[in-house]
């Protein structure tokens, strides 16, 4: 068979078939991510996560000692890991070296099946936990509090958690459970024996303990209960103005579509109480923002008479990348400082003076978000009846625009934040893949600045009746205790002493069997 030139375009355009039609596999399906490492794998999805850090990721720029801090606990990591390392154990390594960021935006995802769990659900009670089961019922009515596990104290598998539990989410106390109960992951990492059981170990908090032998869960078990009593039936009769209005919203997106929703909290706002559940919300709209910016202003006379209008509401800057155009952080809401008006600029300057400029070098250009009542700062009062009030649920899921939602609404005296505090996630995310494990990791890539100068990124807004948002709540008493705060906030713009907190948060805060729950009890304590 003769070789020329025909036959050789012939074997290329083969060739370049193949090609096509094996990217084409790869593209239209899904990759199988190995359940197992090696060490030359696991070496390189950490070469991979550093040098994505070191680029794009904004808490790194702001103190080097962190990255430092990371690349220090590399090397040990492999060294330890000389044979192959599940995925998902390697997922909690990640998750250990992310949380020396600080970063509260930091979200890491593993496609692999998550490892067993403790059987139980855990309930913070003062200095003790409660082991409940999967109805928030004690496990053993005479034995409620658990002091062991697999024969180690509690105190050992908190501190083994604490390691993965960034610092702007130490104080959550859906964090702490939630690591808490990785029951495999903290074996594994504390160099415990592996077990399709878990030995439980619980106690009347006297002088009689027992031992129970329970198998390990697939999935973490979450109380079936709802943040306040009863709310649907009490609060059904939506065209009472003494009644007051509930709604959760999950997307802040859904006010802009929801005509329904618009309506309700329109109606709402001429009720003496609405709440609105902001647990979960997700989303970067604001118009829910400008909607509390509307109907509930603080009030022209007395101490806001002497307050300046403000025209900012905070400064930002992206991490300056290659990957990161002029306009990164505009999704967000946020003006380049060329958009400026006159009194932007002034407030701007005035705040820059504040902000240490060291790093800027690591950051691109300054940006503004304008406050919601920068375009209408003489705000009619009108609007809504000044005896309207409104109360916001928040915790650590209540992320960007959420955020903005309860940093805002806490400088507004009719407006009361109920819950956790939030993490303080307000920045733009970069998001990658690791190439061998599939983990997907997302880190914040920017900064904000509030404009008193200070770092308002990771800082979050503390509520104004701290609760645990998975309590069931007396109703009444917690509309009397919003009552009685939003009558101090009116009046007195001061701090409130922990005593006096602490004696009202315990009126409000009650178990099942109406003893005072974990958050109840600590107030009281502290």
């Amino acid at each position: 068979m003769k070789f020329g030139f025909p036959q050789i375009v012939n074997v290329f355009g083969l060739c370049l078939l193949i090609s096509t039609l094996q990217l084409a596999r790869l593209t239209l399906y899904s990759v199988d991510y190995k359940a197992r490492l090696t060490q030359s794998e696991m070496h390189q999805d950490l070469e991979a996560l550093i040098n994505e850090v070191e680029l794009h990721s904004a808490f790194s720029a702001l103190d080097e000692h962190r990255l430092a801090k990371i690349q220090a606990d590399v090397e040990p990591l492999i060294y330890r890991a000389t044979n192959s390392l599940e995925t998902q154990y390697f997922y909690a390594e990640i998750v250990k070296l992310l949380a020396t960021l600080e970063d509260p935006g930091v979200i890491v995802t593993s496609p692999n099946e998550p490892l067993p769990v403790l059987p139980v659900i855990l309930k913070p009670l003062a200095d003790s936990w409660l082991a409940l089961d999967k109805n928030a019922i004690p496990i053993d009515a005479d034995h409620p509090f658990i002091t062991h596990i697999d024969g180690l104290p509690l105190s050992r598998w908190e501190q083994a958690s604490q390691k993965f539990i960034s610092k702007p989410l130490n104080g959550s106390i859906s964090a702490r459970v939630h690591w808490l109960s990785q029951l495999d992951i903290l074996r594994h990492d504390m160099g415990l024996p592996l077990k399709d059981q878990v030995t439980l170990s619980l106690s009347d908090n006297q002088d009689s303990n027992i031992q129970l032998i329970l198998p390990v869960a697939k999935h973490q078990f979450h109380p079936p209960v709802e943040l306040i009593a009863s709310m649907v039936n009490s609060l059904s009769d939506a065209d009472s103005t003494s009644q007051p209005l509930y709604v959760s919203i999950d997307s802040l997106s859904r006010y802009d579509s929801d005509s329904e929703l618009v309506t309700s909290l329109e109606k709402a706002s001429q009720q003496a109480l609405t709440i609105i559940d902001l647990r979960s919300a997700v989303g970067d709209s604001d118009k829910l923002l400008h909607f509390i910016a509307r109907h509930y202003p603080n009030p022209t006379s007395g101490y806001h008479q002497t307050q300046a209008p403000q025209h900012l509401i905070a400064l930002g800057q992206y991490r300056r990348s290659l990957d990161f155009k002029s306009d990164f952080l505009r999704p967000l809401g946020f003006i380049p400082f060329d958009e400026f008006n006159f009194f932007e600029q002034l407030e701007f300057s005035h705040t820059s003076q504040k902000i240490d400029l060291n790093k800027t070098d690591r950051f691109g250009l300054w940006y503004g978000r304008r406050s919601p009542l920068a375009k209408n700062l003489n705000t009619d009062e009108s609007a809504t009846p000044v005896s309207s009030r409104l109360a916001l649920i928040i915790g650590p899921e209540c992320r960007r625009e959420c955020e903005w939602i309860a940093y805002f609404a806490k400088s507004l005296s009719r407006v009361t934040l109920i819950g956790e505090k939030t993490s303080g996630d307000l920045g733009r995310r970069y998001g990658f893949t690791l190439p061998n494990s599939g983990i997907k990791i997302e880190l914040t890539a920017s900064l904000t600045y509030n404009m008193q100068g200070k770092l308002l990124s990771s800082l979050g807004t503390q509520p104004d009746i701290p609760l645990p948002i998975t309590e069931v709540i007396n109703w009444q008493g917690l509309l009397s205790l919003i009552e009685s705060e939003q009558q101090d906030r009116e009046t007195v713009y001061t701090h409130k002493s922990p005593d006096t907190e602490a004696k009202r948060v315990i009126n409000i805060v009650q178990g099942s069997d109406g003893t005072p729950t974990s958050e109840s009890s600590m107030a009281l304590q502290e």
